[in-house]
């Protein structure tokens, strides 16, 4: 039975993981995309956006599927 708890624990914390990447624009706009896990709330995608752009972001695009959901961001200087 531990054992099973375990796993689940395990899968559980992979799909709730948070990934950033920074996308190069050019024209010295930062933007990054951020892979959150499809079990994740918006929120603790947002919270990672708020972290990598800390004067502030506009939303590019936003996407959620099975696996997990995506949220490109544009740091404000």
């Amino acid at each position: 039975m531990k054992k099973i708890l375990l796993i689940s624990a395990a899968i559980f914390a992979l799909a709730a993981c948070t990934t950033t990447t920074e996308i190069n624009r050019g024209e010295g706009k930062k933007q990054f995309l951020i892979a959150c896990g499809a079990s994740t709330p918006w929120s603790t995608c947002y919270d990672k956006a708020n972290e990598v752009c800390p004067s502030g972001y506009n939303d590019v695009s936003k996407s959620g599927g099975f696996n997990r959901k995506e949220l490109t961001v544009e740091c404000m200087k």
